[in-house]
């Protein structure tokens, strides 16, 4: 995600990054994006027939 819609995304929910379940740099799904620290992933998973939008933010460990 840009920082832009990081940014929207964080005050729209009223949290910051340090509230966003974390995900470790060395997850084969963060190396497969090429994320890095700092970063957040936006992963989007069907249940049902309903999409539902999680988060993850980058961690280093």
């Amino acid at each position: 995600m840009s920082h832009t819609d990081v940014s929207a995304m964080l005050s729209s929910l009223g949290i910051g990054t340090h509230n966003l379940p974390k995900i470790l740099v060395t997850d084969p799904q963060a190396k497969k994006l090429e994320a890095k620290p700092g970063d957040v992933i936006e992963i989007e998973r069907e249940d049902f027939g309903k999409s539902y939008k999680h988060y993850r933010y980058v961690v280093e460990k």
